[in-house]
């Protein structure tokens, strides 16, 4: 998988989740049914980053694994290391395909919204609606800010996890490792700042559930 292909992930995830809930916006008979929908779908996405964000700490735990076993048997860590980078790709393609789904599914939410609100006769309703869609628009503001922070930090931190793979593949020596301490060191600080740009989309994806998704009981 190709790194942009992942990063492009959240703002289509953005635009899928925001066209469902224009479709919420403006409601219908069972209205709270769509947005119950919706909001597993940002779930499942909220989910999806959340096992981004394990499988990164874990491939930096891997490399500080990797680093310490130099001088003693540094074949096992390195294994460890690989499959971790392995699991950071697999997890980031899993998210990839959920938001691929959810904006499938949004843009149907929003054709839907589109027919509703032409249907709808109270000018005073018509404008209720637009407001709700208009606070919506800005909520997911929010969410596309920390999607580009994602977008940007990502691609950088696999293309290194998966750089330092091939070349330690060849060289697993205590001189090859040492010479790679300086990208060991890079990557992990790339990886510190994709970890919080993905707590900042998981908290505003969070918000956009709750405000949009009926109380249930538990």
């Amino acid at each position: 998988m190709k790194n942009c292909t992942f990063s492009s992930v959240w703002l289509n995830a953005v635009l899928g989740v925001c066209c469902a809930l224009f479709a919420v916006g403006c409601g219908s008979t069972r209205g709270y049914q769509q947005a119950d929908k919706t909001g597993e779908a940002i779930n499942t996405v909220r989910n999806d980053i959340v096992n981004v964000k394990a499988a990164v700490d874990a491939s930096m735990k891997a490399l500080d694994a990797l680093a310490a076993a130099a001088t003693t048997d540094p074949r096992k860590a390195y294994e460890t290391y690989a499959k971790s980078v392995d699991k950071v790709e697999k997890a980031a393609k899993t998210a990839k395909d959920d938001a691929d789904d959810m904006n499938a599914h949004g843009a149907e939410y929003f054709k839907n919204w589109e027919a509703q609100l032409a249907a709808v006769q109270n000018p005073e309703i018509r404008r209720l609606a637009q407001e709700r869609r208009g606070k919506l628009q800005e909520a997911f503001g929010t969410i596309k800010t920390a999607a580009e922070g994602t977008k940007t930090s990502f691609p950088p931190f696999l293309s290194n996890l998966k750089d330092l793979r091939t070349a330690l593949s060849s060289d697993l020596t205590v001189q090859g490792i040492a010479a790679a301490k300086g990208i060991f060191a890079k990557t992990k600080s790339n990886g510190v700042e994709v970890q919080k740009h993905l707590d900042e989309l998981v908290a505003e994806m969070n918000t956009v559930v709750a405000a949009v998704t009926p109380a249930k009981a538990k």
